[in-house]
């Protein structure tokens, strides 16, 4: 009904404009002032049927509109009040049924009737009270995320701004701990598809997830064991098949190590049949034949060689071969030679290489404690000493995660074409430490072997903001002796005026905040607490 009247008197409005324009211009004609006064009319009735239906407000709006006509002006003041009144009362029935937005809004409608700003007012704090019971609700059962938002929105409300600072603080615990289920999930899947360093990297991204550091250190385990075959399929492609064949037999089963590691042997034997039927020294090739045994016809040829040399020029031969790295016909030569004491040596160095080639493979698998025993038994075999790990805590997979202190650098392309990059991490109070945090990460600790590839690092600790950060270079085993983590040839050095110092306790490489100008200084391994903020060290991945 309501609906019908409203639509008539838009109707009767409409006309009325009209024809408002058109008395504009002839306000004389009788017939259309006629007309004027029968829709005012029309209007005021439709006006009254809302009044008498109880829609005060529309018929308020109504007779406003009339300006005027008949009573209009007296019938807008009463259908206003009787608005207030009965918008009043319903707003009250609302309140006390609490039905609280309702009830705003018909408050706020009203301004300053009677007790409206008061209950209003009620109303808001009674809304805000239930919107903060919610809330509390949402964050007893964990939806943090809703329960920070319905605090956010109560302002000033209670203890509203701490409660949803204290939500936050759980979303995001929650948030981080649903990624790193996410990422140990990921994890486990890529382990059982074999894709070990994309394991490794969502193990570590798993950070303090229940197993987490447990698994990284299986899957970085199998990295290095491909790792480790790659070596010595290397050693077997440069032609030095007894070392090929010492680091296929430290890997045990792994794949077909065993086979490879014979073909190696055979690759050895081979190439050494040849080289000596190609010596034109008769002693050296009466070394190499005695070390071949039955192979092909090497007794044979042996037996002929015997007769035409000394021992006296078979021991120096042998020595030669010693020189050289044939220690198995440098062993064989000397024995024939009857120099006890050389043979004697050259088997030890042949066994010595052999366990630390079996040292350094558990090393690189992350078998520390054989590792450990192996170079432990080797004495002071080359750099076997310093070789062995201390005992440390290990390195958690929340560590890895977490310690970065910057992003990874752009890539260096070296001089010799080789691409490396970079990153900065701190958080270990031990040198080994940074060492074993860096081949975790499938890296190393950084060397910098080129002027290029000095500067192009100490230009990337500068822009991160680090004044000191250690690198790959130690002289443990010697003082003085420095040596690459790595491995690579100690050829180029920058040390800074009057370094390294050769103190005993100073056996580290590191950019020193004293001398800005990429230059090196060697020292242990400390916080620099006034300069930067822990023991700051750098790690370098070698790209395919």
């Amino acid at each position: 009904m309501k609906k019908a009247i409203s639509q008539i008197m838009a109707l009767v409005l409409a006309i009325l404009l009209m024809m408002s324009a058109a008395l504009a211009e002839s306000t004389d004609d009788a017939a259309l002032q006629t007309q004027y006064d029968a829709a005012l009319q029309t209007q005021y009735d439709a006006a009254l049927a809302l009044y008498e239906a109880g829609d005060y407000a529309g018929a308020y709006e109504a007779f406003s509109a009339l300006d005027g006509f008949s009573d209009s002006r007296a019938k807008a003041g009463d259908s206003k009040r009787l608005w207030k009144t009965t918008t009043y009362k319903e707003a009250l029935s609302l309140y006390n049924q609490k039905e609280y937005a309702q009830a705003k809004a018909l408050f706020e409608e009203l301004g300053n009737y009677e007790k409206s700003k008061s209950y209003l007012s009620n109303c808001v704090t009674q809304l805000q009270r239930g919107d903060y019971l919610r809330a509390k609700e949402l964050y007893s059962n964990g939806e943090y995320a809703e329960a920070k938002a319905l605090f956010e929105s109560l302002g000033s409300f209670s203890d509203s701004r701490k409660r949803a600072q204290t939500a936050d603080e759980k979303l995001q615990e929650q948030l981080k701990t649903e990624a790193e289920e996410q990422a140990y999930a990921k994890g486990l899947e890529l382990e059982a598809n074999g894709k070990w360093a994309e394991a490794r990297d969502s193990f570590i991204a798993s950070g303090d997830h229940e197993g987490a550091t447990e698994k990284v250190y299986e899957t970085a385990r199998e990295v290095s064991r491909r790792n480790a075959y790659t070596k010595a399929q290397n050693y077997a492609h440069d032609g030095n098949y007894t070392a090929a064949a010492n680091w296929f037999l430290a890997l045990g089963d792994y794949e077909d190590s065993a086979e490879q590691a014979e073909k190696a042997q055979e690759a050895w034997r081979l190439a050494e049949y040849a080289k000596a039927g190609e010596s034109d020294e008769p002693a050296a090739s009466l070394a190499m034949y005695l070390a071949l045994g039955e192979y092909e016809d090497s007794t044979e040829k042996a037996e002929a060689l015997q007769a035409t040399v000394t021992k006296e020029l078979l021991s120096d031969a042998a020595a030669a071969l010693e020189e050289a790295g044939d220690l198995q016909a440098a062993q064989a030569g000397f024995e024939a030679a009857d120099n006890i004491e050389a043979a004697e040596r050259a088997a030890e160095t042949l066994k010595n290489n052999a366990i630390y080639i079996q040292a350094e493979c558990a090393r690189m698998v992350w078998n520390l404690d054989e590792a450990n025993a192996l170079f432990e038994s080797l004495g002071d075999f080359s750099n076997a000493a310093v070789m062995v790990m201390p005992e440390m805590e290990p390195i958690t997979a929340l560590q890895l995660r977490d310690d970065k202190t910057s992003d990874k650098s752009e890539i260096f392309t070296a001089p010799d074409g080789t691409k490396h990059q970079y990153q900065i991490f701190k958080g270990v109070p031990k040198w080994r430490q940074a060492q074993v945090f860096c081949e975790l990460l499938g890296g190393h600790l950084a060397t910098l072997t080129t002027a290029e590839e000095n500067d192009f690092v100490y230009g990337f600790m500068r822009d991160c903001g680090y004044l000191t950060a250690y690198f790959g270079l130690s002289d443990e085993a010697r003082t003085g002796d420095w040596i690459w983590v790595t491995g690579e040839p100690f050829e180029y050095t920058n040390w800074h005026r009057n370094e390294p110092s050769r103190s005993a306790k100073e056996r580290y490489g590191m950019y020193f905040y004293k001398h800005l100008d990429g230059t090196w200084n060697d020292s242990h391994f400390y916080e620099y607490a006034e300069v930067d903020p822990g023991c700051s060290f750098i790690c370098e991945w070698d790209l395919d």
